[in-house]
């Protein structure tokens, strides 16, 4: 069976950076791309639409029932921003020529990526790291965190 990579993607040039990372590194690999938006509060709704009014049409046919996190936990803001990395997630596996398995979940990021790791059996982990900031030293970011946590191996860049 071939090896399972797992690519946390955020909205940042890092983010497409590492897809293309583990594209190059692991051209036999299944790749699958996670977008992890924060958690929203039971106030931030959709106000009635379909959730899949929001995702890329061509992955509502094939996953729009489990792409998406419940309604209640998923704002118009956070669907349009998982559709714009998702959006640039497939052009680049296009370029290189690749398919990719799209997820989005909701919640503390670095916690929904080492559940969908453990959940999804991932043998690997690429994810990016960000700049430094004045609150770094104070709050330990994602990155750091998923290696800590997660069981696969993890490559930060």
């Amino acid at each position: 069976m071939g090896r399972h990579v797992l690519v946390a993607m955020g909205r940042t040039d890092a983010s497409d950076a590492a897809l293309e990372y583990a594209f190059e590194e692991y051209p036999a690999a299944k790749i699958s791309v996670l977008h992890v938006t924060d958690a929203a509060g039971p106030l931030a709704r959709f106000g009635g639409r379909d959730p899949c009014e929001y995702v890329i049409p061509e992955l509502t046919a094939e996953r729009g029932a489990d792409l998406l996190p419940t309604p209640d936990r998923f704002t118009r803001a956070q669907c349009r921003r998982a559709e714009q990395v998702l959006s640039r997630a497939h052009e680049l596996a296009e370029r290189h020529d690749r398919e990719i398995e799209p997820a989005v979940r909701s919640g503390g990021a670095a916690r929904e990526i080492t559940d969908y790791a453990e959940e999804y059996a991932v043998d690997h982990i690429v994810i990016a790291d960000h700049p430094p900031t004045a609150f770094r030293p104070v709050f330990r970011s994602v990155p750091e965190s998923v290696t800590r946590n997660a069981s696969a191996p993890v490559t930060m860049l």
